[in-house]
């Protein structure tokens, strides 16, 4: 295939632009503005930059796909050519669940814990030797395979792109689901908390029927979204588990007895029970699990 990613300059954008690359699609893209860093990272990955700008002789009627980031404005010049064209123009969640669509979709939700609990699983995961792809947002963040039959995406709660209003964490359709909290905060995308709030509302029926959420129970709004779904799929709630501390050193209670951890912080021993959860349904049993959150920090 032969896309042209505009707005390549955001994280996801060039992710997946650059994991593309690697499967031998043939790769363009532009952004108004390109930082060292960046330009650095597209041609160490064997793609080719201009200056920053928009450039209209890189859309044409050879392309199989124009993808649109979420900065993009109505106007732009290349977005306005695309459509003169006829081309297929697509978001990037909407790119990212078709190279997906015939895979277990694993899709972490939330305000402000995705990351985190993004990279625990993917921790334990790799520390167990399970191969899967991946979607983050850290560089090189984005993982596609044709034998992988996970893949782990971070879903995003923010803003749509000018073609499709949806926000961006309601396109992957996931069969295994985790949410992890919902804050609100004033001057984003949403002008008051329920409007923000409603959207994990949507995210949660937007589950595959017969999937699964993982969700955290101490967090009254997300417990109440979650298990107010008439949405028919498992809900598996998880909380704070028991540990002790001494000396600044956790030791969290197992099955096996106390286990000292690396990590301390009272939202991560929470979150890392949902992941339990989560890593179980892709084949990890518990001891495994433990055994590999030891040595995350």
């Amino acid at each position: 295939m032969q896309l042209h990613f505009i707005g390549w300059g955001e994280v996801s954008m060039f992710n997946l632009a650059i994991a593309l690359h690697k499967k031998g699609e043939t790769i363009t893209g532009s952004d108004d503005t390109f930082d060292d860093s960046l330009k650095t990272m597209l041609v160490e990955n064997g793609l080719e930059t201009n200056e920053a700008g928009w450039f209209l002789d890189k859309i044409n009627d050879r392309l199989d796909m124009v993808v649109v980031g979420t900065t993009v404005k109505k106007d732009n010049p290349e977005l306005l050519k695309a459509r003169e064209l006829g081309l297929k123009i697509i978001s990037c969640p909407e790119l990212l669940f078709e190279l997906s669509k015939f895979k277990t979709r694993v899709v972490v939700a939330g305000s402000d814990a995705t990351a985190r609990v993004t990279s625990m699983i993917l921790h334990v995961l790799a520390y167990n030797d399970i191969e899967v792809d991946y979607a983050f947002r850290e560089a090189n963040g984005v993982r596609l395979t044709e034998k992988n039959d996970f893949i782990v995406i971070e879903g995003v709660a923010g803003a749509a792109s000018v073609i499709d209003e949806t926000p961006q964490f309601h396109k992957y359709q996931p069969n295994i689901a985790l949410l992890s909290d919902i804050d609100f905060k004033e001057g984003g995308l949403y002008m008051d908390f329920e409007s923000y709030a409603h959207q994990f509302n949507i995210f949660v029926d937007c589950i595959v029927k017969g999937g699964s959420i993982t969700y955290n129970n101490e967090d009254l709004e997300v417990k109440n979204r979650v298990e107010s779904s008439e949405n028919p799929i498992r809900k598996f709630p998880y909380e704070t588990p028991t540990y002790q501390e001494e000396a600044g050193q956790v030791f969290l209670d197992t099955p096996d007895g106390e286990m000292p951890m690396e990590i301390t912080d009272a939202n991560d021993l929470r979150n890392m029970m949902g992941v339990k959860w989560i890593c179980q349904q892709m084949g990890v049993d518990e001891v495994e699990f433990y055994e590999a959150m030891v040595t995350y920090k």
